[in-house]
């Protein structure tokens, strides 16, 4: 089936429809008067017409539970018309016990068939029932207005454009003008959002530096007090004594005792040698210092607990301080009164994540102490367990050495002990116990200091985001977009103009876009003017006239030229304002006269009637 560009009603059959309880034929031409009293049926022919087509009667679903007759309930309702090429064709519409029937030329088809030959009922409405338009879809009929007007190109638009306009749009995709506008304001809010983002972060970064320089600072002061103490007592240890000369002499002490017990050597040389050797580990192993292998571990968990604190300290301070019009250095969102306790909330979780951070860092760290202590521990247990053993070793070898048969002289005696008063003074020197035990802590914290003074200079040495570069480059690009949104701005109001100067008509205008002065956008409207004046203060003639004009504006955008049925003519002086292009029925009421329909030029056709209370 071909789509009806153009058709003119010649005949209608009705029964069982409204008032038409009996089988009734009318006659139609280019030019037909329907006239008669109040309730004759005039405005049922429309009805009539209107569902044949449709389904729905004159006003569309309004009324649609008034169309039956109630003596007769089968409905049968045959229209003949000419098509463009003036070729004859029959669409009847039945129906039998709630059963609904459409034939077209003899074969039965469906609703949706009608839609492709006629158009939707929308837009034949439109065309076939000047107050439909205005008075049934009211604002929804902008989408149909909008469906139907021809595309304006993008050329027609550039060419009402500036050059400067014109070259700003140059590279910008105009495919979808509406989708880049949004596209590059969602840009514009990431970018700022982003812009708030780096300011905080730029903050965070520059409160970090001046809490890692001031760890920084007291970490070189306590090992420069460190390295200060320890040198003072090394210092002291060996003031006044000259070691080598005390080396040499117990050497030579040595030696004396050696000659001193030659007599006995052969059986105590071997003792002998053992004794020294003792006394040379327990010399070596008393010197031994304690190098921990948890130092830089201990040194990157403090600098880690350094750094929650700093953030834990910020974050507290925000959520103390967090008010309505601030945005929220966490998520970066604008605190309101309705949105301020989810985003303190946000703060408290990020408050609380730290705090558990820290928690598990500091149990970190007191599980490397632990490790540390538990280490130093074993190596003091494991040199004290040498020291005595080698001590008693050495107790039991001098004893041996002691007894008669080694006949050692008393002077061999005073040797000895001389010599193991000379190796204390090469250990101790002028410390106290309590001096000699303080240098061996110092030279233990002096290594986790030196440890820790590392992994901060570490992180102090790593590159430092730019964020001043970042966020200058931000706004540059939120710069230029805000020229191309304004030069989108421009294409789409010229493209706007150019597609409502198709809408031209006499004395009707349709205003579908709405200048918003405070942002230079469009907002879709919708509003509807006969003479400069709205619809709801229009008479009855004038909402005649203005259906007119639009009507014929439905013809010339959808290229259908339908029949218009125009109700209400005793109400209309004429239709001066606009010339109808095709069919036109008119309905006039005349005070108590017969339905009567008469096509220009022939014969009226007199057709009985009981009065319809419920129609016009």
């Amino acid at each position: 089936m071909n789509k009806i560009q153009k058709f003119q009603i010649t005949g209608m059959t009705i029964e069982g429809f409204k008032s038409y309880k009996d089988r009734t034929t009318l006659e139609f031409g280019p030019m037909t008067f329907v006239t008669g009293g109040n309730g004759r049926g005039k405005t049922s022919i429309a009805d009539a017409i209107a569902f044949a087509i449709t389904g729905l009667p004159f006003f569309g679903k309004r009324g649609i539970d008034r169309l039956y007759n109630e003596v007769n309930p089968d409905v049968c309702i045959s229209l003949r018309f000419l098509d463009e090429a003036q070729a004859e064709h029959t669409l009847t519409r039945t129906r039998y016990k709630d059963r609904m029937n459409i034939i077209y030329d003899g074969v039965e088809i469906r609703q949706v068939d009608l839609t492709d030959l006629f158009g939707d009922r929308d837009v034949f409405l439109s065309i076939f029932n000047p107050l439909y338009f205005i008075e049934e879809l009211g604002d929804s009929g902008k989408n149909l207005l909008e469906r139907h007007l021809p595309t304006v190109s993008h050329e027609a638009v550039l060419a009402e454009l500036s050059e400067s306009v014109r070259a700003g749009l140059d590279g910008i995709d105009m495919s979808a003008p509406e989708a880049r506008l949004k596209k590059m304001r969602e840009e514009i809010r990431t970018l700022e959002k982003d812009a708030v983002y780096l300011e905080g972060q730029k903050d965070l970064a520059f409160m970090q530096a001046r809490e890692r320089k001031q760890n920084l600072q007291d970490l070189e002061t306590r090992y420069a007090s460190l390295s200060g103490e320890l040198a003072a007592l090394e210092e002291k240890r060996f003031a006044n004594l000259d070691t080598e000369e005390m080396d040499e002499r117990l050497a030579e002490l040595s030696r004396q005792y050696d000659e001193l017990a030659s007599d006995d050597r052969s059986a105590v040389n071997e003792q002998r040698e053992e004794l020294r050797s003792l006394q040379e580990k327990i010399k070596l192993r008393k010197q031994e210092q304690y190098i921990s292998k948890f130092t830089e571990e201990i040194a990157n968990v403090t600098a880690q607990i350094n750094t929650l604190v700093t953030q834990y300290r910020k974050e507290t301070e925000a959520h103390k301080n967090l008010a309505p019009g601030m945005a929220c250095p966490t998520c970066h969102r604008p605190v309101t009164e309705q949105n301020l306790e989810e985003v303190r909330a946000t703060i408290k979780a990020v408050v609380d994540e730290i705090m558990e951070q820290g928690t598990q860092r500091r149990a970190e760290l007191a599980e490397l102490l632990g490790l540390e202590k538990k280490s130093r521990e074993t190596f003091e247990q494991y040199r004290s367990d040498d020291l005595k053993k080698w001590s008693e070793e050495v107790a039991a070898l001098e004893k041996e050495l002691q007894k008669p048969k080694h006949q050692a002289s008393a002077q061999a005696e005073q040797v000895r002990a001389e010599i193991q008063s000379l190796t204390a003074d090469l250990e101790y020197g002028n410390l106290s116990q309590t001096e000699y035990d303080r240098m061996g802590e110092c030279r233990k914290e002096l290594e986790q200091c030196k440890a820790e003074l590392a992994a901060q200079q570490k992180i102090s040495e790593q590159s430092q985001i730019d964020f001043d570069a970042q966020i200058k480059e931000g706004q540059t690009r939120i710069e230029a977009l805000t020229v191309q949104i304004s030069n989108v701005q421009v294409y789409l109001s010229e493209r706007a103009k150019l597609m409502v100067s198709q809408l031209e008509m006499n004395k009707v205008k349709f205003s579908l876009f709405e200048l918003v002065k405070t942002t230079g956008e469009l907002k879709d409207t919708f509003k509807f003017t006969y003479d400069g004046r709205s619809y709801d203060r229009l008479s009855l003639s004038e909402k005649i006239r203005a259906g007119m004009e639009v009507s014929e504006l439905m013809k010339r955008l959808t290229g259908r030229n339908y029949p218009v049925f125009v109700d209400n003519m005793e109400s209309v002086d004429d239709l001066a304002n606009v010339q109808p292009t095709g069919q036109v029925i008119m309905a006039k009421c005349v005070h108590g006269a017969d339905l009567s329909v008469q096509p220009a030029g022939k014969p009226a056709q007199r057709v009985q009637q009981s009065k319809i209370p419920d129609a016009a």
